[in-house]
């Protein structure tokens, strides 16, 4: 038992097989076949380097073992279930789990200094074979769940650790939307933005200003509306505060389709016409952006297949170990609808 109060974590470092068959006493050709076909090894060879594995601060994330009953589990980690972004890519990750066998356990918390000992322990709890993250973590939480399990990072994502990761460029998919309400005739444009917290609305903050500065336009400060969480009704308030006032935006873009639903009703209850007088362009595409009336224009990300990918990642990991997975951007798209 260590500070962590987790069995089996020493010091926090990457595992080869070199290393591992060197604390064993085995060599480097009997690590892989106890980690690709453990069939062919016998029991006390298998435990010894399990043994090894422990002691150099990394569980053995592996495949269903021949003759077991238990199918193994994949943990997938999302800040929480209220967001409907993360349907889709709990549902891609799920395809993939299940056409390979694997169980599906997901887990809602934002991992933080503080829950990050909790969620090791739930990984040793349930001998998880590997952990897909859609939070953004530090990279010395990521060094600690790396140490027990292959760790894949799905949409959010920590740049500066050695582990990799499944997204989209934010600055590009921002920038290309605010270019399109440039292009439209608009040049008061506001922007929605969520938690500072997270990658994805620094980014879409940093490709928004960064069209803008290209067209030289600049926008008061106040118009960057900053929210703490994806609230429908904290969306609505600060529309309707802008719409209030003399000098109002003639555009908003949204870093959710759920800000943008917000900011279509404002505007049309302040007696604007979407998108005559005011268009809005949302970002993620999900069902909402279709239900209201206008539909919105918005970013399409794709979401299940950033979940089935990052799934795809994982189980390359935890089947070759000494496999280098590459991190992958995947694309997006701009849907035209009616808001602009």
């Amino acid at each position: 038992m260590n500070k962590y109060g987790i069995r089996g974590i020493s010091k926090m470092k990457k595992i080869t097989v070199a290393s591992i068959a060197k604390q064993a006493g085995v060599s480097p050709a009997t690590v892989s076949r106890v980690l690709n076909h453990r069939e062919l090894v016998k029991e006390e060879t298998i435990q010894c380097v399990e043994d090894a594995m422990k002691e150099l601060g990394r569980r053995l994330g592996r495949r269903e073992q021949k003759g077991q009953t238990k199918k193994p589990i994949i943990l997938l980690n999302i800040p929480g279930v209220d967001n409907g972004f993360y349907l889709d890519v709990i549902k891609g990750a799920r395809i993939s789990a299940k056409a390979h066998g694997y169980y599906l356990l997901l887990h809602e918390s934002p991992l933080s200094r503080g829950t990050i000992q909790d969620f090791c322990e739930l990984i040793v709890q349930v001998d998880a074979a590997g952990v897909i993250l859609l939070n953004k973590v530090l990279e010395e939480s990521l060094q600690k769940i790396s140490a027990l399990t292959p760790v894949v990072q799905c949409c959010e994502y920590n740049e500066h650790a050695n582990v990799p990761y499944v997204s989209i460029d934010d600055f590009k998919a921002a920038e290309s939307a605010t270019q399109y309400l440039l292009s439209n005739g608009r040049s008061r444009i506001a922007m929605i933005n969520g938690p500072g917290m997270f990658n994805y609305a620094v980014h879409r903050q940093e490709g928004f200003l960064y069209a803008l500065k290209n067209a030289e336009i600049t926008i008061p400060r106040q118009w960057i509306l900053q929210l703490p969480e994806i609230s429908y009704e904290m969306a609505y308030a600060a529309v309707s505060r802008l719409l209030k006032s003399e000098f109002r935006p003639d555009a908003f873009f949204a870093i959710s389709d759920v800000f943008a639903a917000a900011a279509v009703k404002a505007v049309k209850k302040y007696g604007f016409r979407v998108p005559e007088d005011i268009m809005v362009v949302g970002f993620d595409n999900i069902e909402l952006s279709t239900m209201t009336s206008p539909a919105i224009t918005t970013v399409s990300q794709p979401r299940q297949q950033m979940g089935y990918t990052a799934c795809e990642m994982l189980l390359e990991i935890i089947d070759n170990p000494l496999t280098e997975v590459k991190s992958i951007v995947l694309d997006t798209e701009l849907i035209v609808r009616e808001t602009a």
